[in-house]
């Protein structure tokens, strides 16, 4: 029996244990449970065994093919056949190639062993997001824009998707900034993500549950990163020369700017304007970068600056993307970020396959699967000053680190082609917070909640932590809580909603009809890329992408019909 007939073997018997028994209704908030039921395709129940915990041991040592992302003297990745990893605490202590022995300092006796009969990676690092608009699903552009702020004023835009983000989080209306950016974080974690930039400033009360918010709290002890959002060239002299003394002062590492996004003029200048400002510097991460030409990117190269490359919000936007073999040939730092849900990927695993058969099909295979994986692990770890941190597998490094099923073979194309029934287990600074019941059921048992797909997998998560504002919501609750303000039902919103000006109108109807203008339903946006028929039929349809290949056919399809 291998290892994922084993594993079936095992989850068929926890779902006939636990079959019929309710999940607990959520004391905090407790109104949700008395109120409409969100009816989600998933299944989610709570486990219920009993047993030692993970950070009840000595160590965990976890067993692999471990792919470290770090080089050897010739340049080469240092791969570990059957390699052993042990963890304590936050960080990995030791990275045992095989028939080294353990160190005596490991109390062998009281760690716990894994063979995970898979590959290990260092957990994904996805170099931009806005992870507080993930709540709804991809929109469908109506036009074909050569920068971005034409099309943040489309009718549609607003009551879809900058509308639905407002009535979420904003504390006058349903006040569920924290739910909203929490689901954000479960759909990045499964596909083995741990840490992502763009998270909004109000996630500092509740962002140390999940994945790291790179930009908005501190990480291994420092904050030492920022985001920019608004037009560059519109900020005052005295932001410019604040952030060059944070830079020169070793304070601010990393800068994330929307530079370049589009097609014209007016967005290529946006570099002109960083190199007069003194900000065309290494710290300053270029997001996009869709309208940069070879001398600008050139510049990049020389001052040693990093690009953020999100293809599918690229292509579904503007209709081209970030002259990729340009940057290559100049050997300019590529990361990969999905930018948000409206327009961008699902998740980085997902990102990552379009980005790759985008390079097939249109650069002549200009990228491996390697060049994609280190876009995704050890490029933004050394584009934000995580080197010494993560990205990487090495004694001294946090426990980031994820494990997908091994089908053998080249490791890096392993993981391009992996989607998320692969993801068997994700750790967090040690923490693991998801993978399969085999995993789960034994670090963390009755502390998680499983998640019964319709695409024939079954997977187990734990999105609660002690101590934390919020952080005994369960995904049930979340779910739930975020599919049943989406409904955007009347009754509900009157009986939620504080805005003061609510009086001003002479009926709530005629409040929602003034500020809100075609507000209707809307779903929440699935988990899972494999239950997700909406989103490949955006993809496929879309004229401005113009995809020349199907990716759901390509990865997602399979004989028992899991698409």
């Amino acid at each position: 029996m291998n290892k994922r007939q084993f594993n079936i073997f095992i989850l068929a018997i926890l779902v006939l244990l636990f079959a019929g028994c309710a999940a607990p209704k959520m004391e905090t908030k407790g109104e949700i449970s008395a109120e409409k039921k969100y009816l989600s395709n998933l299944t989610i129940y709570p486990d219920q065994s009993g047993g030692k915990r993970y950070d009840d041991y000595s160590a965990i040592i976890l067993t692999g093919r471990i792919v470290t992302m770090d080089k050897d003297k010739s340049g080469e990745i240092k791969i570990l056949e059957n390699g052993r990893i042990v963890i304590e605490s936050e960080k990995i202590e030791y990275v045992l190639a095989q028939g080294e022995k353990l160190p005596n300092s490991i109390d062998s006796s009281n760690a716990i062993f894994f063979d995970t009969h898979g590959i290990v990676f260092p957990g994904l690092i996805n170099a931009h997001d806005h992870i507080h608009y993930n709540t709804v699903g991809l929109w469908k552009a109506t036009s074909k824009y050569s920068n971005r702020y034409q099309w943040p004023d489309n009718r549609s835009l607003k009551i879809e998707i900058k509308n639905a983000k407002n009535v979420l989080s904003e504390s006058k209306y349903f006040k569920l900034e924290a739910e909203a950016v929490k689901y954000a974080e479960v759909k990045h974690l499964i596909s083995g993500t741990t840490a992502v930039q763009g998270s909004p400033s109000g996630a500092k009360r509740f962002c140390s549950i999940l994945i790291r918010n790179m930009d908005i709290s501190p990480n291994f002890g420092e904050h030492k990163m920022s985001p920019y959002v608004r037009e560059v060239t519109e900020e005052k002299d005295e932001k410019f020369e604040k952030w060059i003394e944070k830079m020169d002062n070793g304070e601010l590492c990393a800068l994330f700017l929307h530079i370049g996004e589009g097609t014209d003029e007016k967005v290529r200048s946006e570099f002109d304007f960083l190199k007069e400002k003194g900000l065309a510097r290494k710290e300053v991460i270029i997001i996009h970068g869709t309208a940069l030409k070879e001398d600008e990117i050139r510049y990049m190269a020389e001052n040693d600056m990093t690009l953020v490359w999100s293809p599918v919000s690229n292509l579904l936007l503007y209709s081209e993307t970030a002259d990729i073999p340009i940057f290559v040939k100049y050997g300019v730092n590529i990361c990969l970020g999905t930018d948000w849900s409206p327009s961008g990927g699902k998740n980085l695993l997902n990102e990552m396959k379009i980005a790759y058969e985008y390079s097939k099909a249109k650069y002549d295979g200009l990228l491996s699967h390697q060049d994609i994986v280190e876009m995704v692990t050890c490029n933004p770890a050394d584009a934000v000053c995580w080197t010494d941190f993560a990205g990487r597998i090495k004694p001294g490094i946090y426990a980031d680190l994820f494990v997908i099923s091994d089908p053998g073979g080249d490791p890096f194309a392993a993981l391009v082609n992996a989607t998320e029934d692969d993801v068997s287990l994700v750790f967090v600074g040690g923490d693991p917070l998801y993978g399969d019941s085999l995993y789960m059921s034994t670090l963390k048992p009755g502390d998680f909640e499983y998640i019964k797909t319709t695409c024939g997998f079954t997977k187990c998560i734990d999105v609660t932590k002690q101590n934390v504002e919020l952080g005994n919501q369960t995904l049930d609750y979340i779910i739930n809580t975020l599919g049943t303000a989406l409904q955007f039902d009347a009754g509900y919103m009157e009986q939620k909603f504080t805005d003061k000006e609510i009086g001003k109108y002479g009926s709530f109807e005629e409040y929602l009809d003034a500020r809100f203008p075609g507000c209707h339903a809307l779903t929440l946006d699935p988990l899972y890329p494999c239950m997700d028929t909406y989103y490949f039929e955006t993809l496929r349809e879309s004229e401005n992408a113009s995809l020349p290949f199907d990716i759901q056919k390509i990865y997602y399809s399979s004989p028992s019909g899991n698409d």
